[in-house]
């Protein structure tokens, strides 16, 4: 990750994450895989009140969402950019 800048990292990230999260709804949808989508922290997960524009922020961690990162950290070692 030496060529790249923290902002499309941490873009990458998010963008990763909010993937592997769909994936993984498709995938208890279409082959019943219930363990991808169980929340890592049981309750509200994480809130953060007035985002910006936003009243309240709720976001839940998945099993699918780490997997979405962690794959999309391996992609961004595999093929880092060299200029």
């Amino acid at each position: 990750m030496k060529g790249h800048s923290i902002s499309f990292v941490i873009l990458v990230l998010l963008l990763g994450g909010f993937l592997g999260s769909v994936m993984g709804s498709l995938l208890e949808t279409i082959f019943g895989l219930q363990f991808l989508n169980t929340e890592l922290f049981p309750g509200k997960g994480i809130v953060i009140q007035n985002f910006y524009l936003i009243k309240e922020f709720n976001m839940q961690i998945t099993w699918a969402t780490l997997i979405g990162v962690a794959t999309t950290l391996y992609l961004l070692f595999k093929y880092n950019r060299t200029t």
